[in-house]
């Protein structure tokens, strides 16, 4: 270990030897960074970082759980004996040999509640919480063959709010490798410079009211191979450019008209004049409700992105006042973590005892029919059409305007995942936005969260709520 440590340019470093094949831990730093070691076992490596010009101290904990039925609970106690109680910045990272929900893994028979439980507790018991990533979603993999492979998310950092605190920007993301069933993490403490960001896109709901929006959908949408959310990919491309176009376009038309109308009102009546006068004023008055459809769908967006602009001063949830927005970020990112985060619970099944079975033959048979397609078309068309947008930046009346030409390809997507089970994870990503319940909030529990959602992702959902209506 220690000639693979000096080829990497680690001088310094801390090794826990295997149990013959099995363990073997090793912490490595290059010259320069300070490390104190404060203990270490066969499962663990704690140390302390001094980051003096920066930040200050903080812990580090490289951590290995035994994926050994006999050791797991024991491991459990050794981390659960390295929580101290201090308010001082602590990381863990490594092997937790455990997932801490059902949806990180795939394939295999499902992990059993009650271990997933434990590990949350564990976590819980120790202030700790998880922290996003980026790269795929799981970190170990296993199984060549589609119905041997087994994928879960094993490997993760977990964090304490002081340590957030401190490193406001970090990031941890999952590697690609072939070397190995574990993907390396790489946790990335330092501020990422900031670049200008490339605008998120956004239809807008007005480009339907354009003469050409029609054929130029057809267009991109037909020239795009693949299935439906590469054929929305393609278009968000295609109507940038187009849009980009059309827009110097409409102000040289609503400056012409102006013009033009200012020039008819100005001459005498006669059967022409009125002619041209009532069809440069039909011409206006659509430029006049493309305008209105613009400010109509950013009326809602401003409202909620902007809201009640009050950020004089805020406070945590001890009280402490705070006019700084990135703290004000950070309280409300460790709010609705831990707002979000499971605990153990007791079962409330005896809750059921209790109520009488009212669901008919007949309304199983309904409720577990097919999906069909007229199903999808009756959802889509009893939605509104401008709403906040979700992550995909497409609206509901985007979808309605262009039935008859994304028909085919949003009815067949729906349908495999509603009656195949087909995985949805490309369109199950939301924003979550926060209304304040009251004028001038100053604690996160003033807020109510809610999510934006993709339109495709909510047409199946309100279609099952049709059903269970």
């Amino acid at each position: 270990m220690e000639r693979i440590r000096y080829s990497c340019g680690y001088i310094n470093g801390i090794e826990v030897d295997p149990e013959g094949t099995r363990g073997g831990l090793c912490l490595a730093w290059k010259h320069g960074v300070s490390v104190t070691l404060w203990q270490f076992s066969k499962r663990h490596i704690d140390t302390v970082i001094d980051d003096d010009e920066l930040r200050g101290k903080w812990r580090f904990t490289g951590f290995y759980r035994s994926p050994y039925e006999h050791d797991i609970s024991n491991s459990w106690a050794e981390l659960r004996s390295l929580y101290t109680g201090e308010r001082f910045p602590w990381f863990v990272c490594g092997d937790f040999n455990e997932i801490m929900y059902g949806f990180e893994k795939k394939g295999g028979v499902p992990r059993d509640e009650r271990r997933m439980q434990v590990f949350r507790k564990v976590l819980s018991e120790c202030s700790l919480m998880g922290m996003g990533f980026s790269g795929r979603w799981f970190t170990w993999e296993r199984g060549n063959l589609p119905e041997t492979n087994i994928r879960e998310r094993l490997d993760r950092g977990v964090t304490n709010e002081e340590w957030q605190n401190m490193f406001t920007e970090v990031s941890i993301q999952h590697l690609t490798h072939s070397f190995s069933d574990h993907c390396p993490l790489l946790v990335n403490t330092r501020r990422a410079e900031h670049r200008a960001k490339v605008a998120d896109f956004r239809f807008e709901a007005w480009w339907t009211m354009e003469e050409s929006f029609d054929d130029e959908v057809k267009r991109i949408w037909e020239s795009s191979p693949g299935n439906l959310l590469l054929k929305l990919d393609k278009l968000k491309t295609g109507l940038r450019r187009w849009a980009y176009r059309i827009q110097d376009d409409r102000k040289k038309r609503k400056i012409f008209l102006n013009n033009r109308l200012s020039k008819i009102l100005a001459e005498d009546r006669d059967d022409h004049n009125l002619a041209e006068l009532i069809n440069t004023k039909i011409q206006l008055n659509l430029e006049i409700d493309k305008d209105e459809r613009y400010w109509e769908q950013r009326a809602r967006i401003n409202w909620l992105k902007h809201g009640d602009k009050n950020t004089a001063f805020f406070h945590n949830e001890n009280g402490r006042e705070t006019e700084n927005i990135q703290d004000i970020e950070n309280i409300a990112r460790y709010y609705f973590q831990n707002l979000f985060r499971s605990e153990e619970r007791e079962s409330c099944n005896y809750l059921l005892l209790g109520i009488k079975r009212c669901i008919t033959e007949e309304d199983n048979q309904f409720l577990m029919a097919p999906y069909t397609e007229e199903e999808i078309k009756a959802t889509t068309f009893g939605m509104r059409p401008i709403k906040a947008l979700g992550e995909d930046g497409f609206p509901t009346i985007f979808y309605k305007k262009c039935w008859h030409i994304v028909e085919d390809e949003v009815s067949r997507f729906c349908l495999q995942i509603l009656n195949e089970g087909k995985d949805f994870k490309q369109v199950n990503s939301t924003y979550i936005v926060l209304i304040p319940k009251i004028a001038n909030p100053i604690n996160m529990k003033q807020f109510r969260p809610i999510s934006l959602c993709n339109v495709i992702y909510k047409i199946m959902a309100k279609a099952i709520a049709n059903r269970l209506r």
